[in-house]
């Protein structure tokens, strides 16, 4: 049953959405890059599992096509990065990362892999660390948007996180509140 709404009287009228993209909407760019680099992802991941086929070893653990969290985080970083995301070569060692290890694993690295300021010892940091600290400067201006994913779905993106907090026994993390209201429409 259709209902007759009111016209939108805003402002946003007058609002072009479109300003930042200069020949289309960002959903169109958006949705190239999120595909190509899905294109790129999927190859790779093929012929990690082809090659696995042939020297008869175990199946890879990761799905030949990005999962949908994986998609979310190509999403963010398509939003963050643009077209230069699948075309500048800065950003070949985050996809191999996220084709070989996931997207998860790498917005965990980009968030909390990053080398301290201040070192109080004499030891070089371990190559994981220096691993952890190269990833996380190939994609500083994602962590914004890789906060929210976070905050949205801690118990994927923090498992490990929720895990040794359960370990040492304090509470696990938990999802924000919603903000939406009740289906019978409690305020």
């Amino acid at each position: 049953m259709a209902q007759d709404l009111a016209p939108d009287d805003s402002d946003f009228g007058a609002w072009k959405a479109y300003d930042r993209w200069p020949n289309e909407a960002p959903t169109a760019a958006v949705t190239r890059v999120v595909l190509e680099l899905d294109e790129a992802i999927t190859l790779k991941r093929r012929a990690a599992a082809a090659r696995f086929t042939a020297q008869g070893d175990a199946v890879p653990l990761r799905p030949i096509k990005p999962s949908r969290i994986e998609l979310g985080v190509l999403i963010a970083l398509a939003e963050t990065y643009g077209v230069t995301l699948h075309q500048n070569a800065r950003f070949v060692p985050l996809i191999d990362f996220i084709a070989d290890s996931g997207a998860v694993a790498s917005v965990q690295r980009v968030m909390y892999g990053a080398l301290p300021e201040y070192d109080n010892s004499d030891d070089c940091p371990s190559a994981l660390a220096q691993d952890n600290a190269r990833l996380a400067d190939l994609a500083p201006e994602a962590r914004v948007a890789f906060e929210l994913l976070c905050a949205t779905w801690p118990d994927v993106f923090l498992a490990q996180a929720g895990t040794a907090l359960a370990t040492l026994g304090l509470p696990r993390l938990q999802p924000p509140p919603s903000t939406s209201r009740g289906a019978d429409g409690d305020e």
